[in-house]
């Protein structure tokens, strides 16, 4: 063998096992990335399960939250509109009194909201032409207890039901619609306590 060759063999074998040597930490720089890479996805999968969980826990309690929401709002509404229409029942009832109770509880209305002074009471066009004969001569006597000189126009007013008083200058709705509005607030809040 000759010098050279045993210099070449001598290379030869010297990066031999240099390559083995760096493939070998190469090969150990790369499992070392690849279980930090694996140790990381895990972590971060934990991560990802963690808030998906919380953030569904967000996403029912906001669900129950909207649905009871919407359950408080139905039945608030249902409670309305059976005040609405029980309301609405009390005028129909009181439009449909028998005459011999109907005129005298426009009778008494009137006197509950007279004033003192000058007026001329009107009727509905329907209350006008059914009224009884003693009508005006009831509602005189009843207002003037209260200081005021009534007169009953022969024209119709524009109302359902009950009495209009006009004082000219001011004017006074006794209509059973105007007044159960005027005191709705009061009329809900008892039939509520009587229904619910």
């Amino acid at each position: 063998m000759t010098g050279l060759e045993k210099i070449l063999e001598k290379i030869n074998t010297d990066s031999g096992w240099l390559c083995s040597d760096i493939e070998a930490r190469a090969a150990k720089q790369c499992e070392k990335i690849a279980a930090e890479a694996e140790e990381k996805g895990r972590a971060i999968a934990a991560e990802a399960e963690k808030k998906a969980a919380a953030d569904g826990e967000t996403v029912i309690k906001m669900a129950k939250s909207a649905a009871s929401q919407i359950s408080r709002q139905t039945i608030l509404a249902a409670k309305v509109e059976a005040v609405n229409e029980t309301l609405a029942k009390l005028i129909e009832a009181l439009n449909n009194l028998p005459a011999d109770k109907y005129f005298p509880a426009i009778i008494k209305l009137a006197a509950e909201n007279a004033m003192s002074g000058k007026c001329t009471a009107s009727l509905g066009e329907r209350d006008l032409s059914r009224k009884p004969a003693d009508f005006e001569a009831n509602l005189k006597s009843a207002l003037a207890a209260k200081g005021a000189d009534c007169t009953l126009s022969d024209k119709p007013e524009n109302i359902a039901s009950g009495i209009f008083l006009d004082y000219g200058n001011i004017a006074i709705d006794c209509s059973f619609e105007s007044v159960i509005e005027e005191k709705s607030d009061i009329y809900k809040e008892k039939i509520s306590e009587i229904i619910f």
